[in-house]
């Protein structure tokens, strides 16, 4: 199974504000829905429960919710406990692809576990109460980019990110 986390964050690592996207950026959303369409998705509750969540998950195929809450329910989802509950879950569902969605604190326990980052850095500083992990270039081999400059629909230039995990 191969486990890639994807992620849309800012030049100051952010991810999120007040459980929003501090940005709108119809690029970046073509594109995630791209990364994201053969996979089963992981998702933590907070962000399967937000504004973006709602459009992502709605008519997905596995979708993959990890919650501490032992009473959650989540309509056409599966619910995990932990992370390898969650991996666990994905290997019973025979996931070729494992597309780990965040938020913030599922990025900073599965870093490590991921094979392959796709990162979508927005150019700019924002205000925010969420962070992507530090992306370590020890462990961490950027093998593509491509640059996008600010548009009409997009406001901020921004770059597609893929990196794969060196060897150890």
């Amino acid at each position: 199974m191969h486990k890639v986390i994807i992620a849309a964050k800012s030049d100051n690592h952010v991810l999120g504000y007040q459980g929003q996207l501090p940005w709108h950026m119809p690029g970046d959303l073509v594109f995630f829905q791209q990364q994201i369409k053969e996979g089963t998705l992981l998702s933590g509750r907070t962000s399967y429960e937000s504004a973006q969540g709602l459009d992502i998950f709605t008519n997905r195929g596995e979708v993959i919710v990890l919650t501490r809450r032992t009473d959650y329910l989540a309509p056409g989802a599966s619910i995990a406990h932990t992370v390898e509950e969650a991996l666990s879950l994905a290997e019973k569902m025979n996931t070729q692809r494992f597309c780990i969605l965040g938020g913030a604190e599922v990025y900073a326990q599965t870093i490590d576990l991921a094979d392959e980052l796709i990162i979508t850095e927005i150019h700019g500083q924002f205000e925010g109460d969420t962070f992507f992990p530090a992306i370590d270039p020890q462990i961490w081999q950027e093998q593509r980019r491509e640059d996008h400059p600010a548009d009409a629909e997009n406001p901020y230039a921004y770059s597609f990110v893929w990196y794969q995990k060196r060897e150890p």
